[in-house]
């Protein structure tokens, strides 16, 4: 007498398949999203990083050759104390640019929101799918 082989039902084994195809399709659809916010992210940063650097060139060159013209005009005796006025206004503008940029990286979004937000959609629906409860008003994604 053969023992008895075990088979899987063919259902079943079409059900894996194709919760098989669909994680793959949900990761595939994740990973095209997180290279596009990626993609996103470094073209911002370079073009901020070329601005930046115009503005500290040019404005470095401006604002020395306007520093140089005063402080050549003035009369020598009163040189000193332009130069330590002008000191004090560079260093409070830096100071107001530093409380600048501290604030914009304090409000930029968070890093892959678009792609965490839909990464968390879509583990409510399976956990809603998995015990058979579908909220209200929720979208799910098929």
């Amino acid at each position: 007498m053969n023992p008895p082989e075990i088979s899987t039902p063919p259902r079943l084994l079409a059900s894996l398949r194709q919760l098989a195809l669909t994680a793959l399709a949900m990761a595939h659809t994740r990973l095209a999203l997180a290279g596009v916010e990626l993609e996103e992210e470094l073209q911002r940063l370079l073009g901020l990083l070329l601005s930046l650097l115009g503005l500290l060139v040019f404005g470095l060159v401006g604002v020395l050759t306007a520093t140089l013209m005063v402080v050549w005009a003035v009369d020598a005796a009163q040189r000193v104390t332009v130069l330590a006025c002008f000191s004090a206004a560079y260093l409070g503008l830096a100071g107001g640019f530093a409380w600048r940029v501290q604030r914009m990286l304090a409000k930029r979004p968070p890093f892959l929101q678009a792609t965490l937000a839909e990464m968390k959609r879509d583990r409510e629906a399976l956990q809603a799918e998995s015990t058979g409860y579908m909220p209200r008003g929720k979208d799910t994604h098929e």
